[in-house]
């Protein structure tokens, strides 16, 4: 009986981590968002069947509400890399791929279609990831980036050392399905109005993390 009863309680406390709401934290902005990304429907990047396709699903929630409701009028800015690692620079009208804005639904539902990024070199190896920068009215802006669970690179081995790619919150768990060309995952994003994030780095706790976007120059 007493086996039991630990059992239990190790599943019960197993489906309550689980069904945590979670404050999804921020992490940097990087030196690759520029203003101005097409607005599309859920593709983020194009000619997808000639390359690993991830397929997406979240919604975004409000934490004051346990995570109880969608939240209506939110603005996703996406960029990522391409499968080489390369982002676009936006010098022409052809010169957006992997970036777009994207609105979910009235219930904070979205699903976006986009490629498996690549890492790239910047003196030592990028996980794989997506920059999201998100808004809704009446709460902060967050800019953050979305990882995938058992990508090598992940923290400690980011060249990144500032960038939170530790983050639970951050990090998603995708499968093949299909075939081995297609990847499907799912990434909530939690929100709140009167709680900020807390970042915790190797020096000091940060609070209040929330990031103002600003336009960067692309460096080619």
């Amino acid at each position: 009986m007493i086996a039991v009863a630990i059992f239990l309680l190790f599943l019960t406390e197993t489906v309550l981590c689980q069904n945590a709401c979670t404050l999804t934290q921020p992490d940097i902005l990087g030196p690759y968002w520029i203003p101005g990304s097409p607005t599309k429907k859920d593709a983020v990047c194009d000619n997808l069947p000639a390359h690993d396709v991830l397929v997406l699903t979240g919604r975004v929630l409000d934490f004051d509400s346990k995570c109880g409701k969608g939240i209506s009028n939110v603005k996703l800015d996406i960029w990522q890399a391409n499968m080489q690692g390369v982002y676009s620079a936006g010098k022409s009208s052809a010169d957006w791929y992997c970036r777009a804005i994207i609105f979910p639904d009235n219930d904070g539902n979205f699903k976006i279609s986009t490629l498996f990024p690549g890492r790239y070199d910047d003196g030592g190896y990028r996980p794989a990831h997506i920059h999201f920068n998100v808004t809704a009215p009446g709460y902060p802006q967050l800019v953050t980036q979305l990882y995938f669970k058992q990508d090598t690179y992940l923290s400690p081995r980011d060249s990144c050392q500032r960038c939170r790619s530790d983050s639970q919150s951050l990090i998603a768990t995708v499968t093949h399905v299909n075939d081995i060309k297609t990847y499907v995952g799912n990434w909530d994003i939690v929100l709140s109005k009167t709680t900020r994030p807390r970042i915790v780095t190797k020096s000091s706790v940060v609070r209040g993390s929330y990031v103002d976007i600003k336009p960067h120059i692309m460096q080619i």
